[in-house]
C-alpha cells in the first residue's frame, strides 16, 4: 500500500547579518534548511547544512522534547517554527544563541516520549528519526481526507497514469513507487491539503480542522484581489529518477544580464509568498487544485483547460508562478469575489465579443426616451461636449441656451450614467479673490559740472587770447585800456564793459551754483568761471486693485492712458488719429488644487509713453512685461519683480590734450552724469472664498 508523504519546508534565506562579527563567516557552518517528512511509521526531521557540523543529541522531559545542538553553526533559515500537530509531534523550533562562536539548536516538541535516532544523510544532511506507532500514522492520514468523498487527501494524490503501449490500447500504471530508503519519493511529493494562516501558527501550535480552515480561507479572501491575496508558504520537491543536466555557465551569464536590467523593467508586482515547486508531467488540473489549497480561493476550470505541466521554480511568489503557468499554456484568469475562473484566452475572447454583441443588440432593440435636465452652475453648451462621450450609438443630445438645459434622447440604460455625470459636473464652482499691490518706483540722479576759461595778454604791439567763436567771458572789466583783444570796445582803446574771448567754453548747461575768478590789468587778464548743477528725484506710484473670479476663469485689471497717435495725411486726405493703450495690465487665472492651494497663471504688462523721444510728434512706448506660473497657498503672497529699467550715462566735453592732464585737466572739462532707475513690483495675494 502506498501512503502519501507529507512535506513541510522552511524556505532558506542566507542571513549574513545574523553571523557574529567577531568570527569570520568562512570558519562557521550554516544550517540552511529544515524539513519535516512524515512516513508510515516514523517522522523524520531532515537538516541540511553547509560545512562540517558536530551534532549533540539529547532528550528532555516535562514537556517531552528532543534537542539537537549544532555548535559553531549559524542559523540561515528564514523561519524559526514548523507546525506539525500530528503523530505525537507538536512542532519543530529553530533558534541560535548569541554566543561566540554561535550554536544553533533544533527542538522537536513531543506529546509524549518516543524512540529516536540521529543518522547522517547524503549531501551533508542530518536525519533525526522519531519512531511512532503505525496506527497513529494511519489515523492521521485518514483525518486529512474529507469524509464521504472518493478522492485523494491531497491535490497531488496518486492516481493511475494512462500511457499508450506499443500495441495501441491504454494501460493503467501504478500511481507511484514506494518511498526510497533515503526518504524521497521518485515521482510524487504530496502537500498536506490544509490551510493554516501564519497568525494562527503564532498563537497555537495545533492547526485547525480542514473544514474550519476552508471557511476561514474563504472569508479571508472574499474581498481581496489576486494581487492582495495572502498565501501560505509551502515547498513541493519532486525528484526524477533520471537526473537532468543544464548548461549552468550559460544560464548564470544570462541571469546576470537580466539582473542588470531588472531596475529598468516595469511589470506586475507580485506579493505572494515565495514557493519552490519541482513537478514533472503533472496534469494542469492538479496544479490548479494546488493553487486552491495555497490561496484559499475557489477555483473553477473551463472544460477546454487540459494538458500537462513540467516546471521547476525556487523561491517564486505563488501568484507569479500561477501567471507563468497560465501564460505558458495560453490560459487566462478572472477573479470574481473569492472565485478564480481559469479558461483559455480564446474562450474569454469569445465571451467578451458575445457580451459586446449582446449589449449592442439590446441597445438597438429597446425604444429611446427623451429627458430634459436643467443646469444651475454649468453652461449647457459646454456640458454637452462631455455628455456625448457617454451616449450609446443611437443617442443624441442638444443644448438650450435660453433655459440652460440639455435634452437627451437615448436608451433608458444610459440615463443613470448620464444623471450621475451631470450631478458631478453641475456643481458650484469655488471663487477666488485676488488682491494685487502694484509698486512703481523711479529714481533719478543728474550732475553737471563745467568750466569757462579766458585769458589775454598784450603789450600794444602783440596780443594773445581766446577766440570769440568759442564764446565770450560773462565777466566785464571797466576802466582799463588793455593791450589784449577784447570784445565790446575797439582794440587798444578805452571801452566800457569790455569782455575777452574765451579759451574754453565748457560751462554747465543749467547751472545752479558757480564761482568766478577775474584778474585783469592793461597787459594781462584771466577769467576762470566754475558752474555746477545736481538734481535727485524719487517717484513712487502705488496701486491696489482687487477682483473676484471663479475657479479657472481669467481675471483682468488694467489702468493707464490712451495715447493719441497722429498719422500724416496721405493722397490729399486729412490726417488721422488713432489711440494706443499705455496701460498697467494684470491678467491672472487661478486654479484651485485638491490640497486647497492655488495655481496662478500671471501675465503682467506695463506700457508707458516717453515724450522725451518722439517720431513725427508721436512719443515712443516703453513696455515692461512678465509672464509666470506659480503655486501659492491660500492667503499667501507671491512677489513678481524684476521688471527693472536702469539708465546710466556720462558725457564729457573737454579741451583736446589739456583735458587729459591728471587733476589739472578738470579745468578744461565739462562732465554730465545722468542715472535713472525704474522698478515695477507686484504683490499678488489670492484667497479662496468659501461660498
Amino acid at each position: 500500500m502506498f501512503v502519501p508523504l507529507l512535506v513541510f519546508t522552511v524556505a532558506v534565506v542566507t542571513a549574513a547579518a545574523q553571523t557574529p562579527a567577531s568570527q569570520p563567516a568562512g570558519q562557521r557552518s550554516e544550517l540552511d534548511r529544515v524539513n519535516v517528512v512524515r512516513g508510515t511509521d516514523d517522522i523524520r526531521v531532515e537538516m541540511s547544512s553547509r560545512g562540517a557540523v558536530t551534532p549533540k543529541l539529547s532528550a528532555l522531559d516535562s514537556p517531552a522534547r528532543v534537542v539537537v545542538d549544532l555548535p559553531e553553526t549559524v542559523m540561515a533559515t528564514g523561519r524559526s517554527h514548523i507546525s506539525v500537530g500530528s503523530a505525537g509531534v507538536k512542532g519543530v523550533r529553530i533558534a541560535m544563541d548569541g554566543q561566540n562562536p554561535p550554536t544553533t539548536r533544533i527542538v522537536v516538541d513531543l506529546e509524549k516520549a518516543c524512540a529516536y535516532e540521529l543518522t547522517p544523510g547524503p549531501a551533508g544532511k542530518l536525519v533525526l528519526t522519531l519512531h511512532v506507532a503505525p496506527q497513529t500514522m494511519a489515523q492521521t492520514v485518514a483525518k486529512t481526507s474529507p469524509a464521504g468523498l472518493n478522492q485523494p487527501a491531497s491535490p497531488f494524490a496518486p492516481r493511475p497514469i494512462e500511457t499508450k503501449t506499443a500495441a495501441g490500447p491504454k494501460a493503467a500504471l501504478s500511481p507511484a513507487p514506494e518511498v526510497t530508503p533515503a526518504g524521497a519519493p521518485k515521482d510524487y511529493v504530496f502537500i498536506e491539503p490544509t490551510y493554516t494562516p501564519k497568525n494562527d501558527l503564532a498563537k497555537n501550535d495545533q492547526p485547525a480542522e480542514p473544514a474550519v480552515r476552508s471557511q476561514e480561507a474563504a472569508a479571508r479572501f472574499a474581498d481581496k484581489t489576486a494581487a492582495e491575496l495572502l498565501p501560505v508558504s509551502f515547498h513541493s520537491a519532486q525528484q526524477s529518477s533520471t537526473p537532468t543536466i543544464t548548461p549552468a555557465v550559460n544560464l548564470a551569464a544570462e541571469q546576470k544580464a537580466q539582473a542588470g536590467q531588472a531596475t529598468a523593467a516595469v511589470g506586475p508586482k507580485y506579493t505572494g509568498e515565495p514557493i519552490s515547486v519541482n513537478l514533472k508531467d503533472v496534469d494542469l488540473k492538479d496544479f490548479f487544485r494546488l493553487i486552491h489549497e495555497i490561496s484559499g480561493l475557489n477555483v473553477v476550470l473551463d472544460p477546454n483547460v487540459k494538458g500537462t505541466l513540467t516546471v521547476v521554480l525556487d523561491d517564486v511568489p505563488w501568484d507569479q508562478a500561477l501567471d507563468i503557468v497560465l501564460k505558458n499554456n495560453d490560459l487566462a484568469r478572472e477573479l470574481e469575489g473569492n472565485v478564480l475562473r481559469i479558461a483559455t484566452v480564446e474562450t474569454l475572447r469569445k465571451e467578451a465579443e458575445a457580451r459586446r454583441a449582446q449589449i449592442d443588440a439590446e441597445a438597438l432593440a429597446v425604444d429611446k426616451v427623451s429627458v430634459t435636465r436643467f443646469l444651475s452652475y454649468a453652461k449647457a453648451k459646454d456640458v454637452i461636449i462631455t455628455v456625448k462621450k457617454f451616449l450609446s450609438v443611437r443617442g443624441d443630445v442638444v443644448a438650450d441656451d435660453r433655459t440652460n438645459a440639455i435634452v437627451i434622447n437615448d436608451i433608458p440604460k444610459v440615463m443613470p450614467t448620464i444623471d450621475r455625470l451631470l450631478t458631478q459636473l453641475d456643481r458650484k464652482t469655488q471663487e477666488v479673490e485676488i488682491e494685487a499691490r502694484v509698486v512703481a518706483a523711479t529714481r533719478s540722479f543728474a550732475r553737471d559740472i563745467g568750466t569757462q576759461l579766458g585769458f589775454g595778454w598784450g603789450n600794444g604791439t602783440s596780443a594773445v587770447g581766446g577766440n570769440a567763436t568759442a564764446g565770450t567771458s560773462p565777466t566785464t572789466v571797466n576802466g582799463l585800456t588793455p593791450g589784449y583783444i577784447t570784445t565790446g570796445s575797439s582794440t587798444g582803446g578805452t571801452g566800457s564793459g569790455a569782455t575777452i574771448p574765451l579759451f574754453s567754453n565748457l560751462g554747465s548747461t543749467s547751472p545752479s551754483s558757480g564761482l568766478t575768478f577775474v584778474n585783469a590789468s592793461n597787459n594781462v587778464r584771466i577769467d576762470a568761471i566754475l558752474s555746477m548743477a545736481e538734481s535727485r528725484g524719487l517717484l513712487k506710484v502705488l496701486s491696489r486693485p482687487r477682483i473676484v473670479t471663479q475657479n479657472n476663469i481669467q481675471a483682468f485689471v488694467k489702468q493707464g492712458v490712451r495715447v493719441p497717435i497722429v498719422t500724416q495725411a496721405q493722397l490729399g486726405g486729412p490726417p488721422t488719429v488713432t489711440y494706443v493703450d499705455a496701460f498697467l495690465r494684470l491678467t491672472v487665472t487661478p486654479q484651485i488644487t485638491s490640497e486647497s492651494t492655488i495655481f496662478l497663471n500671471v501675465d503682467v504688462e506695463n506700457t508707458t509713453p516717453n515724450f522725451g523721444t518722439e517720431v513725427q510728434g508721436n512719443p515712443e512706448l516703453i513696455t515692461q512685461q512678465a509672464t509666470t506660473q506659480v503655486l501659492v497657498t491660500d492667503g499667501g503672497t507671491v512677489v513678481i519683480g524684476g521688471v527693472i529699467q536702469t539708465q546710466n550715462s556720462i558725457t564729457v566735453d573737454q579741451v583736446p590734450l589739456l583735458g587729459n592732464i591728471p587733476y589739472l585737466g578738470n579745468l578744461f572739462k565739462h562732465t554730465v552724469v545722468n542715472t535713472s532707475n525704474q522698478e515695477l513690483i507686484f504683490f499678488i495675494t489670492p484667497r479662496i472664498i468659501q461660498t
